[in-house]
């Protein structure tokens, strides 16, 4: 049973420039979705963001949780390093990576983020676990973490420099 407990949903969708996943696969995302975005810059993120639901991760209920822009969600303190390095990391740092790059969008790109507890959303994402982890068929998400990092480019690009674009639902409560 998993009430109570987390789902990472490891989907990765990701969309290079050129496209592999057309950007109608990503959950919705943007301003017009109520997302919030993290400020233009490089190696930085967002503020401590709270959660309406404690999130159950590394043995601890998180109450909130910080979108890098470098491609990973963090627990603890906001993780500005670029490098990425092999896991566990270090005890002060707790974190999801989906794609962990040295990303700045100074020039080009948006990382959006916001929680959801939106009924066709929470369906997508039971669907999408039964689908990528059959070893859960009775899962029903209550509660999704939407981050979307998008079309955003490498650090010394430029504006007319190749981006990429990634989104999860990030976690999933149920």
């Amino acid at each position: 049973r998993l009430a109570g407990w987390a789902v990472l949903v490891a989907l990765g969708e990701w969309l290079w420039a050129g496209g592999v996943v057309p950007l109608a696969d990503f959950y919705p995302f943007g301003p017009a979705q109520g997302d919030a975005a993290t400020r233009k810059q490089d190696d930085g993120g967002s503020e401590l963001r709270p959660l309406s639901v404690p999130f159950p991760f590394f043995g601890a209920g998180h109450t909130g949780l910080y979108v890098n822009n470098n491609g990973i969600i963090s627990f603890l303190k906001e993780v500005s390093q670029f490098t990425p390095v092999a896991f566990p990391i270090s005890k002060d740092r707790r974190v999801v990576a989906a794609f962990w790059a040295d990303v700045d969008n100074r020039r080009a790109g948006d990382v959006y983020y916001r929680e959801s507890t939106e009924q066709p959303i929470l369906e997508r994402a039971s669907r999408d676990i039964a689908q990528y982890f059959p070893e859960f068929p009775g899962f029903a998400a209550q509660w999704v973490f939407i981050a979307t990092w998008y079309r955003v480019t490498f650090f010394g690009g430029s504006s007319f420099s190749p981006v990429s674009s990634w989104d999860k639902a990030a976690m999933s409560l149920g």
